[in-house]
């Protein structure tokens, strides 16, 4: 619209100098002052559906930048049980559940920083924001290689510190991020959101295959998550919008206090949304720990628990499930991005899609069947990404610019109350798979063999990890 409004000050200019001889031009140049005027002065209030956001093209640099930060996040998957260990750490006792408990300061840190960041940083701009929660997960992820396997420090105050400066880190950076990457248009949104699983899939896939195979150490691993920040920063550089305005439209955001206020003109229609997530969060931090904890013998029976004569080698089994879990939500990230989704109740029917294919995970889960695993993590994964990618959509699109940051804090921070839900019910679903049975070659009281590196925490102690956000 601003594009059309100088174009067409432009034509009346033009045509008044052909036509009188300059009589009207103070009239025409009025008329374009005040169209400038009436540009300059948009304070976000429309929705973010700008043409030029729309066709612009995908600045992929995005989705570097994700996967180098949310590497960070990567450290309460199978690098949790490492540190452990290399701290003298046993899998049982005190000692042990403080160090678990220290893990966990990861869901409760980003919890409280989604929206805490609006007061506790309120005097920064969405993009210092940015930079702040990017050179925190640094100092978080860099305390294991240097203090702790390089130096050979001991001290157990290492854990509480790193993982809570990562979990305030990513508490900020998710949301803030995803909000100042808005004026760059959906093809840079939908390449920044794969970021998320495509972290834990280098990581915990790549790195930790590497190890399997080649035995590389696995101060290589921390060594490479700590690196990616600094190249995460670079790239945040060169790709952040340098003002609140594109194309004569602002994405200036207001701080949460003025956001609240006018709650009734976003916050009704993001609820659906932020229901959905809480769902899609519970079975994503219990679906994945409770696999983990049930399928736990040396091998894995394929068609059920009293079945003898499809067996396969667990470690191969969690191979595959973290395999197609990482493909679901990959796929789906991008595929949620090419649905054009016109209206609130499309929206809302893709949403309800996301939910079904949550549920159904979970569902196919409980069964108890290993193979009917692989699909159900797909499908759980699918929906949780799908979910991501509409509701990043929706809120691009028709929550009104300057209450960008505060939609996608309030979302976020409802789905990590889920999250925390899924981690400390992770029993509860393995109760469900089981059914208070122990089998053979799953729901085993104990591991009879330690889990390869390739696939995590070799005695169960994933009640307090999570795997995507």
């Amino acid at each position: 619209l601003g594009l059309l409004r100088r174009h067409q000050s432009q034509h009346r200019r033009d045509g008044a100098a052909m036509g009188s001889g300059g009589d009207n031009s103070g009239s025409d140049d009025y008329d374009a002052d005040a169209s400038d005027e009436l540009e300059d002065s948009s304070d976000g209030d429309s929705s973010c559906d700008s043409d030029a956001a729309e066709i612009a093209p995908p600045q992929r640099l995005a989705f570097v930048v994700m996967t180098c930060v949310i590497s960070g996040y990567t450290l309460i998957g199978p690098l949790q049980h490492d540190l452990k260990h290399a701290l003298h750490v046993s899998d049982a006792g005190a000692v042990n559940e403080m160090f678990i408990q220290s893990v966990a300061l990861v869901q409760w840190g980003k919890t409280f920083m989604t929206l805490g960041q609006n007061v506790l940083l309120g005097f920064l701009t969405s993009a210092q924001r940015v930079y702040v929660a990017m050179c925190l997960m640094f100092f978080g992820v860099l305390i294991p290689p240097l203090m702790i396997f390089s130096f050979g420090s001991l001290w157990l105050g290492w854990v509480p510190l790193a993982y809570g400066s990562i979990g305030l880190a990513l508490g900020v950076f998710e949301c803030t991020f995803l909000s100042v990457i808005s004026p760059l248009g959906p093809l840079t949104k939908s390449w920044a959101i794969m970021g998320f699983p495509a972290a834990f899939f280098i990581v915990n896939v790549f790195f930790q295959s590497l190890r399997a195979l080649f035995n590389v150490p696995v101060v290589i691993s921390f060594w490479y998550v700590a690196l990616c920040l600094p190249v995460g920063i670079l790239c945040f550089k060169r790709i952040a919008p340098k003002d609140n305005k594109v194309d004569g439209k602002s994405y200036r955001q207001a701080n949460l206090s003025s956001s609240l206020r006018e709650w009734n003109s976003w916050l009704p229609k993001l609820l659906p949304f932020a229901l959905v997530n809480i769902a899609c969060h519970f079975v994503m931090e219990s679906v994945l720990p409770a696999v983990f904890n049930t399928y736990n013998a040396k091998q894995v029976s394929l068609l059920g628990p009293e079945n003898t004569t499809h067996l396969m080698k667990t470690e191969w089994f969690l191979v595959i499930f973290s395999f197609v879990m990482g493909i679901g939500d990959i796929i789906s990230r991008r595929l949620g991005y090419c649905f054009d989704l016109k209206t609130t109740s499309a929206n809302y029917l893709a949403l309800a899609f996301a939910f079904c294919c949550t549920i159904l995970g979970l569902v196919l889960t409980v069964q108890g069947i290993a193979a009917l695993t692989w699909f159900s993590a797909f499908l759980a994964f699918f929906g949780n990404g799908f979910n991501y990618a509409v509701t990043s959509k929706y809120i691009d699109k028709f929550v009104p610019r300057k209450h960008n940051l505060a939609a996608y804090s309030v979302w976020m921070c409802v789905g990590y109350c889920g999250a925390i839900a899924g981690a400390v019910l992770v029993s509860v679903v393995k109760s469900w798979i089981c059914g208070g049975k122990q089998y053979e070659y799953q729901c085993s009281s104990g591991m009879s063999q330690p889990v390869p590196a390739v696939l995590g925490n070799a005695t169960g102690n994933w009640s307090n990890a999570s795997v995507y956000s």
